[in-house]
Protein backbone atom coordinates (compact mmCIF):
# COMPACT_ATOMS: atom_id res chain seq x y z
CA UNK A 1 0.00 0.00 0.00
CA UNK A 2 1.47 3.29 -1.00
CA UNK A 3 0.63 6.58 0.60
CA UNK A 4 0.54 9.79 -1.38
CA UNK A 5 3.05 12.53 -0.67
CA UNK A 6 0.52 14.17 1.66
CA UNK A 7 0.46 10.98 3.78
CA UNK A 8 -3.15 10.18 2.85
CA UNK A 9 -4.41 7.31 0.71
CA UNK A 10 -6.33 8.28 -2.38
CA UNK A 11 -9.60 6.43 -3.08
CA UNK A 12 -8.01 3.84 -5.38
CA UNK A 13 -5.30 3.05 -2.80
CA UNK A 14 -7.95 2.82 -0.09
CA UNK A 15 -10.14 0.41 -2.09
CA UNK A 16 -7.11 -1.69 -2.98
CA UNK A 17 -6.13 -1.86 0.70
CA UNK A 18 -9.67 -2.85 1.71
CA UNK A 19 -9.56 -5.72 -0.80
CA UNK A 20 -5.98 -6.81 -0.10
CA UNK A 21 -5.80 -6.51 3.67
CA UNK A 22 -9.42 -6.97 4.73
CA UNK A 23 -10.93 -9.45 2.30
CA UNK A 24 -7.94 -11.32 0.91
CA UNK A 25 -6.46 -11.35 4.43
CA UNK A 26 -9.58 -13.18 5.65
CA UNK A 27 -9.33 -15.60 2.73
CA UNK A 28 -5.73 -16.37 3.72
CA UNK A 29 -6.51 -16.58 7.43
CA UNK A 30 -9.45 -18.92 6.88
CA UNK A 31 -7.36 -21.26 4.71
CA UNK A 32 -4.36 -21.14 7.04
CA UNK A 33 -6.34 -21.84 10.22
CA UNK A 34 -8.12 -24.66 8.38
CA UNK A 35 -4.77 -26.17 7.50
CA UNK A 36 -3.62 -25.85 11.12
CA UNK A 37 -6.81 -27.63 12.21
CA UNK A 38 -6.09 -30.37 9.69
CA UNK A 39 -2.51 -30.85 10.93
CA UNK A 40 -3.23 -30.54 14.66
CA UNK A 41 -3.64 -33.73 16.71
CA UNK A 42 -4.54 -32.30 20.14
CA UNK A 43 -8.36 -32.04 20.52
CA UNK A 44 -8.31 -28.78 22.50
CA UNK A 45 -5.92 -27.12 20.06
CA UNK A 46 -8.04 -28.36 17.14
CA UNK A 47 -10.99 -26.65 18.85
CA UNK A 48 -8.99 -23.42 19.07
CA UNK A 49 -7.86 -23.58 15.43
CA UNK A 50 -11.48 -24.25 14.41
CA UNK A 51 -12.74 -21.16 16.25
CA UNK A 52 -10.01 -19.02 14.68
CA UNK A 53 -11.02 -20.35 11.27
CA UNK A 54 -14.68 -19.71 12.07
CA UNK A 55 -13.92 -16.07 12.90
CA UNK A 56 -12.16 -15.65 9.56
CA UNK A 57 -15.06 -17.35 7.74
CA UNK A 58 -17.73 -15.20 9.38
CA UNK A 59 -15.73 -12.01 8.88
CA UNK A 60 -15.14 -12.83 5.23
CA UNK A 61 -18.90 -13.33 4.75
CA UNK A 62 -19.62 -10.05 6.55
CA UNK A 63 -17.23 -8.24 4.21
CA UNK A 64 -18.84 -9.43 0.96
CA UNK A 65 -21.85 -7.02 0.94
CA UNK A 66 -19.53 -4.21 2.01
CA UNK A 67 -17.10 -4.91 -0.83
CA UNK A 68 -19.91 -5.20 -3.37
CA UNK A 69 -21.26 -1.82 -2.21
CA UNK A 70 -17.79 -0.35 -2.79
CA UNK A 71 -17.51 -1.96 -6.23
CA UNK A 72 -14.74 -4.35 -5.12
CA UNK A 73 -14.63 -7.89 -6.49
CA UNK A 74 -15.33 -10.71 -4.06
CA UNK A 75 -13.25 -13.18 -6.07
CA UNK A 76 -10.93 -14.98 -3.71
CA UNK A 77 -7.27 -15.24 -4.63
CA UNK A 78 -5.63 -18.65 -4.66
CA UNK A 79 -3.74 -18.76 -1.37
CA UNK A 80 -2.72 -22.42 -1.47
CA UNK A 81 0.95 -21.58 -2.03
CA UNK A 82 1.06 -19.18 0.91
CA UNK A 83 -0.79 -21.64 3.15
CA UNK A 84 1.69 -24.39 2.23
CA UNK A 85 4.58 -22.03 2.96
CA UNK A 86 3.17 -20.82 6.29
CA UNK A 87 2.28 -24.31 7.47
CA UNK A 88 5.57 -25.92 6.44
CA UNK A 89 7.11 -27.66 9.45
CA UNK A 90 3.89 -27.29 11.46
CA UNK A 91 4.42 -30.51 13.41
CA UNK A 92 7.95 -29.52 14.45
CA UNK A 93 6.90 -26.16 15.88
CA UNK A 94 5.86 -25.76 19.48
CA UNK A 95 2.53 -24.21 20.46
CA UNK A 96 4.31 -21.02 21.63
CA UNK A 97 6.02 -20.78 18.22
CA UNK A 98 2.63 -20.96 16.52
CA UNK A 99 1.29 -18.30 18.86
CA UNK A 100 4.31 -16.05 18.25
CA UNK A 101 3.61 -16.27 14.52
CA UNK A 102 -0.06 -15.37 15.01
CA UNK A 103 0.91 -12.43 17.23
CA UNK A 104 3.41 -11.20 14.64
CA UNK A 105 1.04 -11.54 11.69
CA UNK A 106 -1.86 -9.90 13.53
CA UNK A 107 0.39 -7.03 14.61
CA UNK A 108 1.18 -6.47 10.92
CA UNK A 109 -2.50 -6.56 9.94
CA UNK A 110 -3.49 -4.30 12.83
CA UNK A 111 -1.08 -1.70 11.48
CA UNK A 112 -2.62 -1.98 8.01
CA UNK A 113 -6.16 -1.89 9.42
CA UNK A 114 -5.37 1.28 11.36
CA UNK A 115 -4.02 2.91 8.18
CA UNK A 116 -7.22 1.95 6.35
CA UNK A 117 -9.36 3.26 9.24
CA UNK A 118 -7.51 6.58 9.15
CA UNK A 119 -8.37 6.91 5.46
CA UNK A 120 -11.95 5.64 5.73
CA UNK A 121 -14.74 8.05 4.81
CA UNK A 122 -17.29 8.57 7.59
CA UNK A 123 -19.75 6.05 6.09
CA UNK A 124 -17.09 3.34 6.10
CA UNK A 125 -15.59 3.82 9.55
CA UNK A 126 -17.85 1.29 11.28
CA UNK A 127 -16.44 -1.52 9.16
CA UNK A 128 -12.92 -0.23 9.72
CA UNK A 129 -13.44 -0.32 13.48
CA UNK A 130 -15.02 -3.78 13.27
CA UNK A 131 -11.98 -5.04 11.39
CA UNK A 132 -9.64 -3.61 14.03
CA UNK A 133 -11.71 -5.32 16.75
CA UNK A 134 -11.59 -8.56 14.75
CA UNK A 135 -7.81 -8.52 14.38
CA UNK A 136 -7.37 -7.45 17.99
CA UNK A 137 -9.34 -10.54 19.07
CA UNK A 138 -6.94 -12.78 17.14
CA UNK A 139 -3.95 -10.96 18.60
CA UNK A 140 -5.38 -11.19 22.12
CA UNK A 141 -5.87 -14.93 21.63
CA UNK A 142 -2.20 -15.43 20.80
CA UNK A 143 -1.02 -13.12 23.59
CA UNK A 144 -3.19 -14.91 26.16
CA UNK A 145 -1.96 -18.31 25.01
CA UNK A 146 1.63 -17.09 25.32
CA UNK A 147 0.86 -15.84 28.83
CA UNK A 148 -0.47 -19.28 29.80
CA UNK A 149 -4.19 -18.42 29.77
CA UNK A 150 -5.33 -21.51 27.88
CA UNK A 151 -8.86 -21.26 29.36
CA UNK A 152 -9.66 -17.61 28.58
CA UNK A 153 -7.64 -17.20 25.39
CA UNK A 154 -10.60 -17.57 23.02
CA UNK A 155 -12.86 -15.17 24.93
CA UNK A 156 -12.57 -12.25 22.47
CA UNK A 157 -12.75 -14.54 19.43
CA UNK A 158 -15.89 -16.34 20.59
CA UNK A 159 -17.57 -13.07 21.57
CA UNK A 160 -17.48 -12.08 17.88
CA UNK A 161 -18.87 -15.34 16.52
CA UNK A 162 -22.47 -15.93 15.54
CA UNK A 163 -21.78 -19.66 15.26
CA UNK A 164 -18.97 -20.68 17.65
CA UNK A 165 -17.49 -24.14 17.46
CA UNK A 166 -18.55 -26.47 20.28
CA UNK A 167 -15.71 -27.48 22.60
CA UNK A 168 -14.57 -31.08 22.55
CA UNK A 169 -16.32 -33.29 25.05
CA UNK A 170 -14.25 -34.23 28.08
CA UNK A 171 -12.92 -37.76 27.86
Amino acid sequence: MSISTEGIMDRAEYLNAVNEFYYQGEVLGEAFFGRCFELETDPMRRYKWANLQQLETETKAKLRPYLMRLGISIVQKDVSGKVAEFSQGFEEKSWPQHMDMIAEVTDFYLGKFREIAAAAPSGERDMAQAMIAHETALNNFAQRELAGDAIGSLMDVISQLHWPIAPPEAA
